[in-house]
């Protein structure tokens, strides 16, 4: 494996979200993440991405045998193109995908480009991504004319946002294993769902949470022999 020419570690929220607000075309973000990245330049971050699992409806979408294997790429944001020496932001996207997240656990990407934010999705192709289907959607602003999602903690319609127009969203996804196969992977990697004790939803249903246990068979991943 060559060694990076840039230097990407984990970072936390707040990181992304400065750039996030100051750089992407939506300007907010979400509060929880599964993982972030920084890439830094002089000790400052040029770069960040922040994965977390989608809505319940795209991951099912997506993958409908095991949404709970699917994981978004939900922000990525960088400084101008003239205040940085990293010249293509899908090297270090292409690094995560790879080597950074557990493809075990979350063997389904996904992620977005809006059409309207004139996203032509070249990122994602050049670090892997599959292009697959795209569709007209409404799209939302918050009281500041930032975009923002219709869903926040797992439900929709819980924010007072404004229906400000449509747009056309592509649909990018990359996957660990063959499609239909997502439930098998996990497993192999080791990963299984079992009840949390005393824990149930406000619906009554038991919670259950993903362990890590012994993989039965190392899942074959980008390439190995």
């Amino acid at each position: 494996m060559k060694p990076r020419s840039y230097d990407m570690r984990r970072c936390d929220l707040a990181t992304v979200a400065e750039l996030v607000t100051a750089f992407h075309g939506y300007g907010s973000m979400g509060r929880s993440i599964t993982y972030a990245f920084a890439v830094y330049e002089s000790g400052r971050p040029v770069a960040v991405y922040a994965w977390q699992p989608p809505p319940p409806g795209a991951a099912r979408a997506v993958c409908p045998e095991c949404p709970a294997g699917v994981l978004a790429l939900s922000r990525m944001a960088a400084v101008p193109r003239d205040a940085r020496q990293l010249r293509h932001v899908s090297v270090p996207l292409r690094a995560q995908m790879r080597q950074e997240i557990d493809r075990g656990r979350w063997p389904v990407l996904l992620t977005y480009s809006d059409e309207g934010q004139g996203h032509t999705g070249h990122v994602y192709k050049c670090s892997g991504w599959e292009k697959t289907v795209s569709s007209i959607r409404p799209y939302f602003t918050d009281e500041a004319g930032n975009r923002a999602s219709s869903y926040s903690n797992g439900r929709h319609g819980t924010r007072k946002l404004t229906r400000s127009g449509t747009t056309v969203i592509q649909r990018w996804e990359h996957w660990a294993c063959d499609r239909g196969a997502a439930a098998v992977h996990m497993e192999a990697a080791g990963w299984c769902r079992e009840p949390v004790p005393g824990h149930v939803w406000k619906s009554g249903n038991q919670a259950y949470t993903w362990v890590k246990t012994d993989p039965v068979e190392a899942p074959r991943l980008f390439g190995e022999p």
